[in-house]
Protein backbone atom coordinates (compact mmCIF):
# COMPACT_ATOMS: atom_id res chain seq x y z
CA UNK A 1 0.00 0.00 0.00
CA UNK A 2 0.85 3.34 -0.76
CA UNK A 3 0.42 6.23 1.10
CA UNK A 4 -0.03 9.96 -0.46
CA UNK A 5 -0.33 12.59 2.25
CA UNK A 6 -1.73 16.20 1.78
CA UNK A 7 -1.63 19.24 3.87
CA UNK A 8 -4.84 21.18 4.26
CA UNK A 9 -2.70 24.06 4.33
CA UNK A 10 -1.45 23.63 1.28
CA UNK A 11 -3.58 24.50 -1.59
CA UNK A 12 -1.57 22.70 -4.39
CA UNK A 13 -1.70 19.39 -2.15
CA UNK A 14 -5.31 20.00 -1.83
CA UNK A 15 -5.60 20.22 -5.75
CA UNK A 16 -3.46 17.15 -6.53
CA UNK A 17 -6.04 15.76 -3.47
CA UNK A 18 -8.97 16.53 -5.20
CA UNK A 19 -8.00 14.86 -8.43
CA UNK A 20 -6.69 12.02 -7.27
CA UNK A 21 -10.25 11.42 -6.02
CA UNK A 22 -11.72 12.10 -9.11
CA UNK A 23 -9.70 8.96 -10.56
CA UNK A 24 -10.86 6.40 -8.56
CA UNK A 25 -12.90 4.72 -5.74
CA UNK A 26 -11.66 5.48 -2.85
CA UNK A 27 -13.62 4.70 0.68
CA UNK A 28 -13.53 7.91 3.25
CA UNK A 29 -12.64 6.24 6.54
CA UNK A 30 -11.62 8.28 9.79
CA UNK A 31 -9.00 6.61 11.95
CA UNK A 32 -7.90 8.18 14.95
CA UNK A 33 -7.46 11.67 14.19
CA UNK A 34 -7.24 11.81 10.58
CA UNK A 35 -9.39 11.65 7.75
CA UNK A 36 -8.51 8.61 5.10
CA UNK A 37 -9.40 7.93 1.43
CA UNK A 38 -8.49 4.13 0.88
CA UNK A 39 -8.12 2.78 -2.19
CA UNK A 40 -7.28 -1.13 -3.29
CA UNK A 41 -3.15 -0.43 -3.76
CA UNK A 42 -3.20 3.54 -3.06
CA UNK A 43 -4.76 5.58 -0.13
CA UNK A 44 -4.84 9.55 0.79
CA UNK A 45 -4.79 11.31 4.11
CA UNK A 46 -4.91 15.09 5.71
CA UNK A 47 -2.84 16.32 7.60
CA UNK A 48 -3.34 19.85 9.38
CA UNK A 49 0.42 21.00 9.06
CA UNK A 50 2.56 22.05 6.42
CA UNK A 51 4.40 19.24 4.80
CA UNK A 52 7.76 20.06 5.55
CA UNK A 53 7.41 19.92 9.24
CA UNK A 54 5.66 16.12 9.39
CA UNK A 55 8.55 15.18 10.97
CA UNK A 56 7.53 11.39 12.30
CA UNK A 57 4.67 11.21 10.25
CA UNK A 58 5.04 8.00 9.54
CA UNK A 59 5.08 6.63 12.88
CA UNK A 60 2.00 8.09 13.75
CA UNK A 61 0.39 6.63 10.63
CA UNK A 62 1.16 3.61 11.05
CA UNK A 63 -0.03 2.96 13.62
CA UNK A 64 -4.01 3.38 12.17
CA UNK A 65 -2.59 1.80 8.58
CA UNK A 66 -0.33 -0.19 6.92
CA UNK A 67 1.89 0.97 3.97
CA UNK A 68 5.19 0.88 2.47
CA UNK A 69 6.12 4.18 1.33
CA UNK A 70 4.79 7.98 1.38
CA UNK A 71 4.41 10.20 -1.52
CA UNK A 72 3.90 14.08 0.25
CA UNK A 73 1.99 16.13 -2.61
CA UNK A 74 3.29 19.70 -2.40
CA UNK A 75 3.47 23.14 -3.11
CA UNK A 76 6.78 24.19 -4.37
CA UNK A 77 7.88 28.06 -3.61
CA UNK A 78 10.87 30.08 -5.41
CA UNK A 79 11.29 33.65 -6.32
CA UNK A 80 11.92 33.16 -9.76
CA UNK A 81 8.30 32.26 -10.32
CA UNK A 82 9.09 29.24 -12.49
CA UNK A 83 6.09 26.79 -13.57
CA UNK A 84 7.66 23.74 -12.62
CA UNK A 85 6.74 20.39 -11.05
CA UNK A 86 9.25 18.98 -9.18
CA UNK A 87 10.30 15.97 -7.42
CA UNK A 88 13.02 15.17 -4.59
CA UNK A 89 13.73 13.40 -1.32
CA UNK A 90 13.92 15.42 1.65
CA UNK A 91 16.72 16.40 4.62
CA UNK A 92 19.19 18.60 5.79
CA UNK A 93 22.53 19.07 5.36
CA UNK A 94 23.90 20.98 7.81
CA UNK A 95 21.50 23.77 9.57
CA UNK A 96 17.45 22.74 9.63
CA UNK A 97 15.88 25.98 8.36
CA UNK A 98 12.98 24.46 6.79
CA UNK A 99 11.68 21.67 8.97
CA UNK A 100 13.33 18.16 9.71
CA UNK A 101 17.00 18.34 11.79
CA UNK A 102 20.23 19.06 10.98
CA UNK A 103 22.39 16.84 9.39
CA UNK A 104 19.71 14.49 8.89
CA UNK A 105 17.95 12.86 5.97
CA UNK A 106 14.72 11.10 5.10
CA UNK A 107 14.55 7.75 3.77
CA UNK A 108 14.02 7.94 0.00
CA UNK A 109 12.14 6.45 -2.42
CA UNK A 110 14.37 7.03 -5.61
CA UNK A 111 12.26 3.97 -8.27
CA UNK A 112 9.13 5.80 -7.90
CA UNK A 113 10.42 9.31 -8.35
CA UNK A 114 12.05 7.99 -11.52
CA UNK A 115 8.96 6.52 -12.68
CA UNK A 116 7.13 9.59 -11.79
CA UNK A 117 9.61 12.07 -13.37
CA UNK A 118 9.41 10.18 -16.84
CA UNK A 119 5.92 9.98 -16.67
CA UNK A 120 4.87 13.56 -15.86
CA UNK A 121 7.76 15.09 -18.43
CA UNK A 122 5.83 13.19 -21.01
CA UNK A 123 2.76 14.92 -19.92
CA UNK A 124 3.82 18.33 -19.61
CA UNK A 125 5.18 18.82 -23.44
CA UNK A 126 2.32 21.33 -24.97
CA UNK A 127 1.73 23.24 -21.59
CA UNK A 128 3.59 26.33 -19.82
CA UNK A 129 5.22 23.83 -17.43
CA UNK A 130 9.10 22.08 -17.01
CA UNK A 131 9.79 19.34 -15.42
CA UNK A 132 13.11 19.30 -12.73
CA UNK A 133 14.51 17.39 -10.61
CA UNK A 134 15.70 19.83 -7.04
CA UNK A 135 18.35 19.10 -4.55
CA UNK A 136 17.76 17.38 -1.14
CA UNK A 137 16.21 20.36 0.82
CA UNK A 138 13.81 20.95 4.23
CA UNK A 139 12.07 18.76 6.34
CA UNK A 140 10.67 16.41 7.06
CA UNK A 141 14.08 14.33 7.55
CA UNK A 142 13.10 12.06 10.35
CA UNK A 143 10.88 9.35 8.00
CA UNK A 144 12.53 6.16 7.99
CA UNK A 145 10.12 4.55 5.41
CA UNK A 146 10.87 5.45 1.44
CA UNK A 147 9.27 8.80 0.74
CA UNK A 148 9.29 12.04 -1.53
CA UNK A 149 8.05 15.19 -2.52
CA UNK A 150 5.76 15.79 -5.60
CA UNK A 151 5.56 19.47 -6.08
CA UNK A 152 3.62 21.95 -8.17
CA UNK A 153 5.33 25.41 -8.20
CA UNK A 154 5.97 28.36 -7.93
CA UNK A 155 3.36 30.88 -7.01
CA UNK A 156 0.14 30.55 -5.94
CA UNK A 157 -1.26 30.52 -9.25
CA UNK A 158 0.34 27.65 -10.15
CA UNK A 159 -0.69 26.42 -6.55
CA UNK A 160 -4.71 27.06 -8.19
CA UNK A 161 -4.18 25.60 -11.49
CA UNK A 162 -6.51 22.40 -11.89
CA UNK A 163 -5.13 21.51 -14.87
CA UNK A 164 -1.57 20.82 -13.75
CA UNK A 165 -2.78 18.90 -9.81
CA UNK A 166 -4.80 17.07 -12.13
CA UNK A 167 -1.30 15.85 -14.31
CA UNK A 168 0.53 15.62 -11.38
CA UNK A 169 -1.93 13.14 -9.84
CA UNK A 170 -1.99 11.17 -12.87
CA UNK A 171 1.56 10.69 -12.65
CA UNK A 172 1.76 9.42 -9.58
CA UNK A 173 -0.10 6.90 -9.74
CA UNK A 174 1.21 5.64 -12.92
CA UNK A 175 4.24 5.93 -11.50
CA UNK A 176 3.16 3.77 -8.45
CA UNK A 177 2.02 0.71 -10.77
CA UNK A 178 5.15 1.30 -12.92
CA UNK A 179 7.56 -1.36 -12.94
CA UNK A 180 11.39 -0.51 -13.72
CA UNK A 181 14.90 -2.25 -14.09
CA UNK A 182 16.93 1.33 -12.60
CA UNK A 183 20.10 1.57 -10.74
CA UNK A 184 20.04 4.34 -7.82
CA UNK A 185 22.42 6.96 -7.74
CA UNK A 186 23.14 9.51 -5.26
CA UNK A 187 24.43 12.84 -6.71
CA UNK A 188 27.05 15.38 -6.02
CA UNK A 189 27.18 18.78 -7.44
CA UNK A 190 25.15 21.18 -9.43
CA UNK A 191 22.61 23.83 -8.70
CA UNK A 192 19.63 23.19 -6.58
CA UNK A 193 17.68 22.26 -9.44
CA UNK A 194 20.07 20.09 -10.95
CA UNK A 195 19.90 20.12 -14.54
CA UNK A 196 22.79 17.34 -15.14
CA UNK A 197 21.21 15.16 -13.11
CA UNK A 198 17.40 15.59 -14.04
CA UNK A 199 18.17 15.03 -17.76
CA UNK A 200 20.26 11.52 -16.26
CA UNK A 201 17.32 11.04 -14.68
CA UNK A 202 14.75 11.51 -17.95
CA UNK A 203 17.25 9.80 -20.25
CA UNK A 204 19.14 6.73 -18.85
CA UNK A 205 19.07 3.36 -16.18
CA UNK A 206 19.88 5.71 -13.33
CA UNK A 207 17.31 6.56 -10.29
CA UNK A 208 18.72 9.19 -8.23
CA UNK A 209 18.12 9.20 -4.52
CA UNK A 210 19.72 11.90 -2.40
CA UNK A 211 20.93 14.79 -3.94
CA UNK A 212 23.95 17.08 -3.00
CA UNK A 213 24.18 20.38 -4.75
CA UNK A 214 27.36 22.65 -4.88
CA UNK A 215 26.28 25.35 -1.67
CA UNK A 216 26.32 21.99 0.55
CA UNK A 217 29.85 20.87 -0.15
CA UNK A 218 31.57 22.90 2.97
CA UNK A 219 28.58 20.54 4.91
CA UNK A 220 29.59 17.16 3.68
CA UNK A 221 31.65 14.65 4.90
CA UNK A 222 32.61 11.17 4.36
CA UNK A 223 30.07 9.78 7.34
CA UNK A 224 27.09 11.91 5.86
CA UNK A 225 27.97 10.44 2.12
CA UNK A 226 28.14 7.16 3.19
CA UNK A 227 24.97 7.26 5.48
CA UNK A 228 22.86 8.79 2.41
CA UNK A 229 24.26 6.17 0.23
CA UNK A 230 23.22 3.26 2.97
CA UNK A 231 20.02 5.33 3.26
CA UNK A 232 18.92 4.79 -0.43
CA UNK A 233 20.29 1.46 -1.25
CA UNK A 234 21.92 3.14 -4.21
CA UNK A 235 24.40 1.36 -6.54
CA UNK A 236 26.55 4.12 -7.58
CA UNK A 237 27.57 7.64 -7.20
CA UNK A 238 27.17 10.37 -9.52
CA UNK A 239 29.44 13.49 -9.66
CA UNK A 240 28.31 16.93 -12.04
CA UNK A 241 32.15 17.05 -12.55
CA UNK A 242 31.73 20.76 -14.00
CA UNK A 243 30.63 22.02 -10.71
CA UNK A 244 32.71 19.66 -8.08
CA UNK A 245 36.12 20.90 -6.84
CA UNK A 246 38.82 18.64 -5.92
CA UNK A 247 37.98 18.11 -2.37
CA UNK A 248 34.36 16.86 -2.98
CA UNK A 249 35.79 14.79 -5.36
CA UNK A 250 38.47 13.07 -3.34
CA UNK A 251 35.69 12.83 -0.51
CA UNK A 252 33.35 10.93 -2.47
CA UNK A 253 36.17 8.50 -4.27
CA UNK A 254 37.30 7.95 -0.68
CA UNK A 255 33.55 6.73 0.27
CA UNK A 256 33.33 4.76 -2.23
CA UNK A 257 35.95 2.69 -2.53
CA UNK A 258 35.48 1.74 1.35
CA UNK A 259 31.81 0.70 -0.23
CA UNK A 260 33.47 -0.96 -3.12
CA UNK A 261 31.23 1.20 -5.20
CA UNK A 262 31.91 2.93 -8.67
CA UNK A 263 31.59 6.92 -9.35
CA UNK A 264 30.51 7.71 -12.25
CA UNK A 265 31.32 12.01 -13.98
CA UNK A 266 27.88 12.62 -15.39
CA UNK A 267 29.33 12.59 -18.67
CA UNK A 268 29.63 9.13 -18.40
CA UNK A 269 26.62 8.39 -16.97
CA UNK A 270 24.85 10.08 -19.57
CA UNK A 271 25.73 7.35 -22.08
CA UNK A 272 24.03 4.51 -20.03
CA UNK A 273 20.54 5.46 -21.95
CA UNK A 274 17.12 3.70 -21.63
CA UNK A 275 16.68 0.89 -24.67
CA UNK A 276 12.87 2.67 -25.43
Amino acid sequence: MKLIVCSRVDPASQNIKNALLSMGNFERKVLGDYEFFVSDSVSIVDVDVRLIYADGIDEKLLRLMEFDEILFASRHSSKDGRKIVTTHCTGNVGRADFGGKPYSLAKPSPLTMKNFSMIVERKLKGTEYEFTLEATHHGPSEIRIPSAFYEIGSTEEEWSDEDVAWIVAESMLEAIGMEGEWKVAVGVGGTHYVPRQTEIELSTVYAFAHNFPKYTFQDLNEWFLEHAFRLSEADVFIIDEKSANSAVKSLVNAVAERLGVEVLKSKHAKKHQLDI
